[in-house]
């Protein structure tokens, strides 16, 4: 049941995943050539001070999740019902301070970044409907934790569908009547709303048993929330600083025009990470579950699946990517764009390589609520990517800040990371790294090394036929998985079909007997 659940929880995040690429794949070129690259960066820089604006959040999700998954295995409402309605009172006041906060960006951010003046009015409108649209969504997001904690992943991904397919549409139908990027915004802010409404209805309907009311926290209540969130704080500012500032260092030291550049490239980044993100954020509740019922096993083993998983799901991406990447962003976007954009995007895999292969833990640390070590991990990569950015701009551009990125990634992600989990769930490092990593990247290899000759040898002309090379060469990572975690699959298949087949070695071990049973 326990895989069941995980599996449908996978599929309906990847669904809904796939609708919001597949949307913003096509929809990314088409507004970048009817906003043009100065109105685009202009746009990309106010939706990165609003993921800024989103730290005020203070990591209140993921202590939402935490007590809500823990209280429901352990049949306590009460602690579930204490939490969220603690959670919703400090979001009255974070929500309060997000648009203060947007008001005071709206005024200065003209000033910081080069903004033509024809679009300074309304880019401090789009920053203060921005600031609103934040504030709403951090309230709802509440409900969103609670969903999560109720494994209602199918629940969030149709909320999530609803909302990027109208969100699309209203794009579109905007772009072509002429209206400016500040009716975009206003237009997000609107599917937004509706969107967040869907959610609070949803979440109250599958947890009948919660009593929320909206009145300050006791000091027990609001304690436990700050212990767990505070650390969560410190790693969602980690990670906004990692994910977001270096739009913000390229818009600050070049132009507003070299944002796009350096975006469309990041942009890939963020579709890579997304996909692996929804399946490991699965992960979180599971591990606080299990935590919570004290099975050592089922840790190690959602260590060792996720982590293989994660790596399996993202290894073909980033392979494509790393080796392809320019062409598809010549097809994509345009000639133009293909050797800048392209380098970025080189760059920024390498760190991404080692990160999507450790998001699997990341979500098992979240739910044992281990993560107070993970906060000085990042605040200091977060400090070093932007200390490093900033000193490589100035010297190499938006290549530098590409570089200020990966290098601390790197550190962090190699040296510290594994020991630390496998620590937590008692395994030895050499076994997870070869169980995961080792032999999960050697069957990439034989894909790696076709994807290089056809890059060399087979160009192409068109989208189309570059996913048709995609599609030709991809049966060669499954076929080598298959060959290489062989032993692994014949026990799946035992297990799996008991009663239609059983496997048996003869003493030589030269040939498998394959019989079958009776059904009763």
């Amino acid at each position: 049941m326990r895989g069941k659940r995980i599996t449908q929880n996978i599929l309906s995040n990847w669904m809904a995943l796939a609708v919001s690429t597949a949307i913003g794949f096509f929809l990314a070129p088409y507004i970048v050539h009817r906003l043009g690259n100065v109105a685009y960066g202009v746009w990309v820089l106010v939706a990165s001070l609003s993921a800024y604006m989103g730290l005020l959040d203070f990591g209140l999700r993921g202590a939402v999740m935490r007590y809500v998954s823990k209280g429901k295995a352990q049949g306590n409402h009460t602690e579930a019902q204490d939490a969220v309605s603690a959670a919703l009172w400090i979001r009255v006041w974070i929500s309060l301070a997000v648009f203060l906060a947007g008001a005071v960006f709206a005024q200065i951010f003209p000033r910081l970044f080069a903004v033509p003046s024809a679009m300074a009015h309304e880019a401090r409108l789009a920053i203060l409907l921005t600031a609103l649209t934040v504030s709403m969504t951090l309230w709802s997001g509440v409900f969103a934790g609670v969903l999560t904690a109720l494994h209602r992943y199918d629940a969030l991904s149709l909320i999530t569908i609803i909302q990027s397919t109208c969100r699309a549409a209203g794009f579109v139908w905007l772009l072509q009547h002429g209206h400016s990027f500040l009716a975009l915004v206003l237009c997000e802010l609107c599917i937004s709303f509706l969107a967040n409404a869907m959610l609070v209805v949803t979440a109250l309907r599958n947890y009948p048993q919660l009593r929320l009311t909206l009145r300050r926290p006791t000091k027990e209540v609001f304690q436990k929330l700050w212990t767990y969130s505070f650390y969560a704080l410190l790693i969602n500012l980690a990670i906004q600083v990692v994910n977001y500032t270096d739009n913000l260092v390229v818009g600050a030291f070049t132009s507003t025009a070299v944002v796009t550049l350096y975006a469309i490239g990041g942009s890939l980044i963020m579709y890579a990470r997304q996909i692996v993100a929804a399946m490991t954020t699965t992960f979180a509740p599971l591990a606080s579950t299990y935590e919570a019922q004290g099975s050592q096993k089922d840790l190690r083993s959602l260590l060792i699946q996720g982590t293989r998983a994660a790596l399996v799901v993202s290894l073909p991406i980033e392979v494509a990517l790393f080796l392809r990447g320019e062409t598809f962003i010549s097809l994509w976007m345009g000639p133009q764009y293909a050797h800048p954009s392209g380098t970025v995007l080189r760059i920024l895999l390498i760190s991404l390589v080692v990160c999507t292969g450790s998001a699997a833990s990341g979500g098992i640390v979240y739910g044992m609520e281990k993560h107070k070590r993970l906060a000085k991990w990042a605040i200091l990569e977060a400090a070093g990517n932007l200390g490093l950015s900033i000193f490589l701009v100035r010297r190499i551009g938006m290549y530098g800040v590409a570089w200020g990125t990966t290098i601390p990634s790197l550190i962090i992600e190699v040296v510290y990371w594994p020991p630390y989990i496998c620590n937590l769930v008692g395994m030895q490092v050499r076994s997870y790294l070869w169980q995961t990593w080792g032999r999960t990247v050697l069957a990439a290899v034989p894909y790696g090394m076709a994807c290089y000759f056809v890059e060399r040898y087979w160009p192409v002309q068109s989208l189309a036929f570059f996913f048709l090379q995609i599609a030709i060469l991809l049966p060669l990572f499954p076929l080598a998985l298959a060959l290489i975690y062989r032993a692994e699959l014949v026990q799946i298949l035992r297990k799996r079909f008991p009663k239609w087949t059983r496997f048996q070695l003869n003493n030589d071990g030269e040939e498998i007997q394959s019989t079958l049973t009776s059904l009763r």
